[in-house]
């Protein structure tokens, strides 16, 4: 018997925006006020002219690579900042969501807000991303060491095909088997660093074809809503394409040249589908464990 239905939760994601269109429009109105705020810190830390000096050198004839890795470097305090923000919204979004999904009739629950929970979810990313890069850093060294052997004999180019597509694999199999280890630290109150692997045990394939159908559903979504955007703004602009593409690549020389209505408009779009998107993935983690705990309970 099928533990969970791969569709339903696929889609549970759009299902919550679709009844609960207040809280999609407070998180829309999260990501509206982060997509404002950030062009300010930009231009406050001064490194708009980084940005636009970097996409310059990418956009070259001949591009620079040098050029390119000095803008980078001097990024370092924007990167400063948005990891730990993004950090910290990715928390509030999941956290937000499993609640829905777990406890929809919580009086208690809110679109957004900031505590333990998202806290735990924080430090389980963390300790996620040091484990993954010990994985990537241990594989490269082994596949160098196997590869440098094949190369010997010389079967180096397709060991190292097969070496890759291996990694690639072996990331994926692993990715989804810890999936439901943010919402299993949500729902029991503690950072569940490895409960996922057991609690996914015979489960990939259902697994991933809900997260499959959910990011293509997800892409879909986002190019259907791209393109009424772009209709609508040829419309507006009467039909100057040109004018249209150019939002695309706001202005950095100032805040002035930055903020234009058209850009305004775009910060708007983008705060919309970033709050479908953020739900739609994180939703259906969240349906997988609850329908796991329900039949492990009923049994």
């Amino acid at each position: 018997m099928t533990v969970f239905s791969a569709v339903d939760a696929a889609f549970e994601g759009f299902r919550i925006t679709w009844e609960k269109p207040r809280t999609l429009m407070v998180w829309t109105g999260f990501f509206v006020i982060l997509n404002l705020t950030m062009p300010l810190i930009i231009f406050g830390l001064g490194l708009n002219t980084q940005m636009a000096a970097l996409e310059a050198a990418a956009d070259g004839p001949a591009r620079d690579p040098a050029a390119e890795l000095e803008s980078m470097a001097a990024l370092a305090p924007l990167y400063a900042v948005l990891l730990p923000v993004g950090l910290v919204v990715q928390a509030v979004i999941a956290a937000a969501v499993f609640r829905l999904v777990l406890d929809p009739e919580d009086s208690r629950v809110h679109p957004v807000q900031f505590g333990q929970e998202e806290v735990r979810l924080i430090l389980l990313a963390l300790a996620y991303t040091f484990f993954f890069l010990m994985a990537v850093v241990a594989a490269v060294l082994v596949g160098g060491v196997v590869a440098g052997i094949a190369g010997a004999f010389g079967a180096g180019p397709l060991v190292g095909i097969l070496l890759a597509f291996s990694l690639i694999g072996a990331l994926v199999y692993v990715a989804i088997r810890m999936s439901l280890g943010p919402v299993i630290t949500f729902s029991e109150g503690r950072v569940a660093l490895f409960d996922s692997w057991a609690m996914t045990r015979g489960l990939f394939w259902p697994i991933l074809g809900a997260y499959a159908l959910a990011v293509i559903a997800v892409l879909i979504f986002y190019l259907l809503s791209l393109i009424l955007a772009t209709a609508l703004g040829a419309l507006l602009s009467g039909g100057d394409l040109a004018a249209v593409a150019s939002v695309m690549r706001p202005d950095m020389t100032s805040l002035e040249a930055y903020f234009t209505p058209g850009q305004v408009l775009m910060s708007l779009f983008g705060a919309f589908t970033t709050a479908v998107y953020n739900a739609v993935i994180s939703a259906p983690g969240a349906v997988i464990y609850r329908e796991i705990r329900a039949r492990a309970s009923a049994s």
